[in-house]
C-alpha cells in the first residue's frame, strides 16, 4: 500500500523514492570504520559498498548497512570547453556519444549446423583508455575522440558528509542495521562471526575497527541486573532462615524461587515473548515466596501446636494448606489484576514495562502452584517429626512490642486513625512536591553529541571545526574514542546538511573517571566548547538520541512544533519563543530549526535571450550541469561492481568565476555566453522544508539539565503562552518526552481507577460483605503514604517507573490485608468476639504478614541503591515498593484492625474480653 501511494505522489522526475529498511528506531547495533594507509578512499568506500555490506546482509537479523564518509567511485570525462570550442562540438554530442559507445547487445541466436550460437554483440568500455577512444563526431574523415576534447580519469561524486575518528579525518564507516524484533545478542554474534571471516579474505592493508556494539551495554545492564537480582535472592533466603527459624522450612520456601521463574520463563519462551531490563530487574524474590511463607507458616503452626507425628501429618498439613489456599488465591489473583494497567502501555513505556507485567504475573502464578502443591507434599515429607516451638529471637524481639501497642490502638483508635490520616495528608504534600518526568535516563555508558554551525557553512570550511572538536574531546580522560559524522551519509537515510556534526563520544569504564558522574563531565564538555563562536550544542546518548526524534519528530528530549504556511513567519516565532525558553532555569541545549537562510546562486534563464538564439532552456541546464557535479550518462562495469561515467567542464580556478566563461552552443554553431543567456543571483533561500500532518511546521528543540522535566515543561508553557502571540492559522505543540509523559499517564488515569473497581469486586466476591471489601481497600492509601515519602526522602521524581511502583506494590498490599482479615473472620467463626476475634486473628498472621513485607522490601534493596548502568528505570520502582511495603506493613497491622473492630462492633456488642483489652 506505501508503494502504490509513493507511484502516485507527484514527485520530481529525477528524484527516486525508496523504502527504508524494515529496523526500528534502535536498530543500529554496531559501529565500524574501514581504514588503510595505501588504499585510496574512493576504494576503500567501494570496498565497503560492494563487499562488506553484501556480506553483512547474509547475517541473519541484519537489515541493513549504511555507508559513511569516503567517495563514491565515478569514471568522469573531463571537458576542457575551449577544445570543444575549437572542433565546433556541442556538450549533448559528448553526452551522447559517451553513453552511445558503453553497451552490450543481444542478437538472439543463429544455427551452425547442428548447433544455436548465441549472438552477442559485446561493446561496454571496461578503462579509461577505452573512453578516450571514443569518438565523439567526424571532420572531414578524421575522427574526433574523447581524448582530443578532454581526459579520462577516476574521482568521486559530490561528497555530502566526511567521517572522521580520533585524529583522522576522512575514514569510511559501516553501521549495522538490526532487523526489527530480532534478538540483539545472536545478531551481534553472527556480526562479530562475519567480521572475523572477512578479516581472512581482506587486503593485507585494510582494517576494520569496531567502536560501538550493542551488546556492550546489553552486557554492562545484565550485569547490574543480575548483581542486583544475586544480592536479592541472597538477602530473602537469609532472612527467611532468621525469620522461620527452621533451615528445613526455609529452603523448602526457597526452593519457589527458581521453580517459579523457570515457570514464567519457559511460558515466555513458548509464546515467543520478550524479556528485558525491567523483566529481570523488577523481580522481586520476597514478592513471589508471600504466598509460600504464608502456606508454610500455617503448616508449621499447625504441626507445632498439636504435636502430631506420622500418618496425622498428611492430614494435618492438608487442613492448614486448605485453611490459606482460597485467599492465597484470591491475592494472586488480585495481584495479577494490579498490573493489567500496565499491558495497556503502548509506545517505549509499553515496551519496557509489558515484558515486566507478564514476567511477574507468570511468576507469581507459577508461586502459587508450587505453593499449593509442592510445599505441602515437601513438608509432610521432611516433617514427620513436630517442628520445634521455639521461635525465632528475630521476631520475637518484633513481636514483643507488637501486641501491646495493638491493644493500646484498640484502646484509644482516635490516635491510630489520625496519624495515618495525617501521614496520608503529609504524603500527598509530599506528592506535588515531587519532580515529574516520563521515564528516568538510562545510562548507556556513551554520549552523542550534535553540533549545529552556521547555515550556508560549505563541507571543506565545516571540516576543520569538527577536527578541532574531536581533538578537544578526546583531552578528557573519560573520553576512550571520537567518531564524527559531518553532513549526510551517502544514501540520504540522514538528511543533514553540511552545518550539521553529530560526534559518537565513546566513553571508559566508570571507575576510571575522573569526574564525579556524567552530568558533571557534560557540563565540563559544553563549557569547553563554548569556547568555539557560532555553534549550538545538544548532548544525548546513541539510543536515547534516536528515541526522542522517533517518536517527537525533533532532535531533541523536549520540543514544541509551531504549525503555519508561512515559513518566515515560522521562523520569526520560533525565535521570539527560543528567547523566551532561554531565560527558564534548567533549558539547556536550546536550538530550533532554521528554515530559511541558505546561501543560493540562482542561474536565472532569460528565455527572450535565449529564444533570439533558438537555444532551449535544457540546453543551458546542460551546460550547468556540467559546469558543477557533471551528468551521468552511463555506467561502467568491474565484474560485478558498477560506477557511473559523468561527462563534465574542468574545473579550475574560481568556481563561481568559471561558470560565467561556459558558453552554449547555438543551432547556427555559434557559441554564446552564458551570462548573455542568464542572470547569475546570489541571493538565501529555504534550508529546508519541514512538514507535518500536510502543514508546515517548524521546531524549537532543548534538553533538561538539573531540573525535573514536569516543573520545566509547566513553567515554559506559562511563559510562552504570556509572551508570544500567535497570528490566526497558527498552532503550538508540545511534544517529545512530556507528550510521552501526559500521553501515559492519561490512561493510567482512566485504567487504574477501573482496575481498582474490579479489585473490590474481587474482594466482595471473596467475602461477601462490602465492609471487608472495603476494609480491605484502605491497603491502597496505605501503600500510597509509603510509596510517596520514599520517593520524596530519596529526592526521585515522580515517572512512568514510579507509577509501575505503586501498582505493584499495591497488589501485595491487598495480599497482607486479605490475609489478615480472613483469619480475624475465622477467628470470629469459632465464637470469638470482636475484640477477641482482631487480637487472636493478628496474633496469628503476624509472622506471615511481617515476614513476607520485610523479606519482599529486603529483595529490592539492591535496585534500589543500586548506581550502575541499567539501574536507572529501577530505582524509582524499588523505592516506591520498598516505602509502600513498609508503610502498608505497618499499618496493616495496627490500623486496620482499629477499624476492622470500629466496624465490626457496631454490630455486636463487645465481650468482657475485648473490653479488658
Amino acid at each position: 500500500q506505501v508503494q502504490e501511494r509513493i507511484a502516485q505522489a507527484e514527485i520530481p522526475s529525477d528524484a527516486k523514492p525508496a523504502l527504508g529498511p524494515l529496523s526500528s528506531v534502535i536498530g543500529e547495533i554496531y559501529r565500524y570504520t574501514l581504514e588503510s594507509k595505501t588504499m585510496p578512499l574512493v576504494e576503500l568506500k567501494a570496498l565497503q559498498g560492494w563487499v562488506l555490506e553484501r556480506e553483512f546482509r547474509k547475517v541473519p537479523g541484519v537489515v541493513d548497512v549504511v555507508s559513511w564518509g569516503g567517495g563514491i567511485k565515478q569514471y568522469q570525462v573531463t571537458v576542457d570547453p575551449e577544445r570543444l570550442r575549437a572542433y565546433n562540438l556541442t556538450l549533448k554530442q559528448v553526452f551522447d556519444a559517451v553513453a552511445a559507445n558503453n553497451a552490450n547487445a543481444g542478437g538472439s541466436y543463429i544455427r551452425e549446423g547442428q548447433y544455436a550460437l548465441m549472438v552477442r554483440g559485446i561493446g561496454l568500455v571496461r578503462s579509461n583508455e577505452d573512453v578516450e577512444d571514443i569518438v565523439v563526431a567526424a571532420q572531414k574523415g578524421t575522427p574526433v575522440r574523447v581524448r582530443d576534447i578532454g581526459r579520462a580519469g577516476i574521482g568521486h561524486t559530490i561528497r555530502f558528509g566526511v567521517l572522521g575518528r580520533d585524529h583522522d579525518d576522512d575514514l569510511v564507516q559501516g553501521i549495522v542495521l538490526m532487523r526489527k524484533g530480532e534478538n540483539p545478542d545472536a545478531v551481534i554474534r553472527g556480526v562479530r562471526e562475519k567480521i572475523a571471516e572477512l578479516q581472512k579474505t581482506l587486503p593485507a592493508e585494510v582494517v576494520m575497527r569496531p567502536y560501538y556494539s550493542r551488546d556492550r551495554l546489553v552486557q554492562t545492564t545484565v550485569a547490574t541486573v543480575m548483581r542486583n537480582l544475586i544480592e536479592g535472592a541472597a538477602l530473602v533466603i537469609v532472612l527467611l532462615s532468621l525469620f522461620l527459624y527452621n533451615l528445613r522450612a526455609a529452603l523448602i520456601v526457597a526452593l519457589v524461587i527458581p521453580l517459579s521463574l523457570l515457570f514464567a520463563f519457559v511460558f515466555m519462551d513458548l509464546r515467543g515473548i520478550p524479556a528485558n531490563l525491567l523483566s529481570l530487574g523488577a523481580i522481586d524474590f520476597g514478592i513471589i515466596v508471600d504466598g509460600a511463607v504464608i502456606m508454610t507458616e500455617n503448616i508449621l503452626r499447625h504441626l507445632s501446636e498439636k504435636q502430631m507425628t506420622g500418618p496425622r501429618v498428611l492430614r494435618e498439613v492438608q487442613h492448614a494448606a486448605l485453611e490459606v489456599a482460597r485467599p492465597l488465591t484470591f491475592a494472586v489473583m488480585i495481584i495479577m489484576t494490579v498490573y493489567v494497567p500496565i499491558l495497556t502501555f503502548q509506545r517505549i513505556e509499553g515496551k519496557l514495562f509489558r515484558p515486566m507485567a507478564v514476567t511477574i504475573s507468570l511468576a507469581v502464578i507459577g508461586s502459587l502452584v508450587l505453593t499449593l502443591t509442592l510445599l505441602p507434599v515437601l513438608t509432610t515429607f521432611l516433617f514427620r517429626r513436630p517442628p520445634s516451638e521455639r521461635e525465632s529471637p528475630l521476631l520475637r524481639w518484633l513481636r514483643a512490642p507488637y501486641l501491646p501497642a495493638l491493644r493500646f490502638c484498640l484502646r484509644r483508635s482516635a490516635v491510630p486513625i489520625g496519624v495515618t490520616a495525617a501521614m496520608f495528608a503529609l504524603a500527598l504534600f509530599a506528592f506535588t512536591l515531587l519532580g515529574k518526568e516520563f521515564l528516568p535516563e538510562l545510562d548507556e555508558g556513551d554520549l552523542w553529541l550534535r553540533v549545529k554551525f552556521p547555515i550556508g557553512i560549505s563541507l571543506e570550511d565545516a571540516s576543520p571545526y569538527v577536527h578541532d572538536i574531536r581533538e578537544l574531546l578526546l583531552t578528557f580522560p573519560e573520553v576512550r574514542v571520537v567518531v564524527s559524522q559531518l553532513g549526510a551519509p551517502d544514501d540520504g537515510t540522514d538528511p543533514n546538511g553540511p552545518d550539521t556534526a553529530e560526534f559518537y563520544v565513546g566513553l571508559e569504564p566508570r571507575e576510571r573517571w575522573r569526574m564525579r558522574d556524567k552530568d558533571r563531565l557534560v557540563e565540563a564538555m559544553s563549557a569547553r566548547l563554548e569556547d568555539i563562536r557560532g555553534i549550538t550544542t545538544n548532548f544525548s546518548q546513541p539510543i536515547k538520541d534516536n528515541v526522542d526524534e522517533a517518536l517527537a519528530g525533533v532532535k531533541g528530549e523536549l520540543g514544541i512544533k509551531l504549525y503555519g504556511q508561512d515559513v518566515f513567519v515560522l521562523e520569526a516565532k520560533a525565535r521570539e519563543i527560543a528567547a523566551v525558553l532561554a531565560g527558564i532555569r534548567g533549558v539547556a541545549d536550546l536550538d530550533y530549526d532554521h528554515l530559511v537562510g541558505q546561501p543560493q546562486l540562482q542561474v536565472v534563464v532569460d528565455r527572450l535571450a535565449a529564444a533570439r538564439f533558438g537555444i532551449n532552456v535544457q540546453d543551458i541546464q546542460d551546460v550547468i550541469e556540467a559546469g558543477t557535479r557533471g551528468r551521468v550518462v552511463t555506467e561502467i562495469f568491474e565484474g560485478e561492481r558498477r560506477f557511473g561515467l559523468a561527462v563534465r567542464f574542468a574545473s579550475t580556478g574560481d568556481a563561481l568565476a568559471r561558470l560565467k566563461t561556459l558558453t552554449v552552443s547555438a543551432p547556427s554553431g555559434e557559441r554564446i555566453p552564458l551570462t548573455q543567456l542568464a542572470e547569475f543571483v546570489k541571493t538565501e533561500g529555504f534550508s529546508q522544508i519541514l512538514r507535518e500532518g500536510s502543514q508546515r511546521r517548524i521546531a524549537i528543540k532543548w534538553s533538561v539539565r538539573e531540573r525535573d522535566m514536569g516543573s520545566l515543561v509547566a513553567e515554559a508553557m506559562e511563559k510562552v503562552e504570556a509572551s508570544v502571540k500567535l497570528p490566526e492559522g497558527y498552532q503550538i505543540v508540545w511534544s517529545g518526552r512530556f507528550e510521552d509523559q501526559q500521553r501515559a499517564l492519561a490512561r493510567l488515569y482512566v485504567i487504574v481507577p477501573l482496575v481498582i473497581f474490579i479489585i473490590f469486586i474481587l474482594l466482595f466476591s471473596a467475602f461477601q460483605s462490602i465492609g471487608d471489601a472495603l476494609l480491605i481497600m484502605l491497603n491502597l492509601p496505605f501503600a500510597l503514604i509509603g510509596g510517596t515519602l520514599a520517593l520524596f526522602l530519596w529526592r526521585t521524581n515522580f515517572n512512568i517507573s514510579a507509577a509501575v511502583g505503586y501498582i505493584a506494590v499495591f497488589g501485595v498490599s491487598v495480599l497482607n490485608g486479605v490475609v489478615l482479615v480472613s483469619s480475624i473472620r475465622q477467628a470470629r467463626t469459632e465464637g470469638l468476639g470482636v475484640g477477641d476475634a482482631v487480637l487472636r486473628g493478628c496474633a496469628l498472621r503476624f509472622r506471615p504478614i511481617v515476614v513476607s513485607g520485610i523479606v519482599a522490601v529486603t529483595g529490592f534493596i539492591p535496585a534500589a541503591l543500586s548506581h550502575g548502568i541499567g539501574s536507572e528505570i529501577q530505582r524509582p520502582l524499588a523505592r516506591v515498593v520498598i516505602g509502600g511495603l513498609l508503610s502498608s506493613t505497618v499499618l496493616t497491622l495496627l490500623v486496620l484492625p482499629v477499624i476492622y473492630a470500629l466496624v465490626a462492633g457496631r454490630s455486636e456488642p463487645a465481650t468482657p474480653q475485648a473490653e479488658s483489652a
